[in-house]
């Protein structure tokens, strides 16, 4: 499941996120939500559309096992409508809002869930020892 729609406050709930920048941090990262039967976003390192593009991005995730992925397009429209059409499930986009409204749109049309903020998410670069800190911010974002 995608995630889940609480009717009270129209909000989307999404599973804790983790910021990963390479296969290996992503592999991480699904290992550990597996073994303690939880769910993880995954999301891309801020740029990492620029210079990876989101072929290579969505075949990442894709190899980690990854269940959801958000993908940072900064403010690439470009890109992002590029994401939309590889099949990206969960897409993020700044810019001027028109252009955000429009691609926000097509991913609405494509039954891609627009992420209008990009939510806090433990950076696995900075987190020592890489299973301990996993398995914190997993157990600090219990859903209610």
């Amino acid at each position: 499941m995608l995630g889940t729609m609480n009717s009270k406050v129209n909000t989307f709930e999404i599973p804790p996120a983790v910021l990963v920048r390479t296969l290996r941090e992503a592999q991480r990262a699904v290992a550990v939500a597996g073994r303690l039967d939880r769910p993880v976003l995954l999301l891309t390192e801020p740029g990492a559309q620029a210079w990876h593009g989101p072929a290579y991005l969505l075949e990442m995730m894709r190899g980690a096992g990854a269940a959801m992925a958000l993908i940072d397009c900064g403010r690439d429209a470009g890109t992002a409508m590029l994401a939309l059409r590889l099949g990206w499930r969960h897409l993020h986009l700044q810019g001027t809002p028109d252009i955000v409204a429009r691609v926000a749109a097509m991913a609405s049309a494509c039954g891609t869930r627009f992420h209008a903020g990009l939510p806090q998410a433990l950076d696995l670069a900075a987190a020592w020892p890489v299973d301990e800190a996993l398995e914190a911010w997993l157990a600090a974002h219990r859903p209610n």
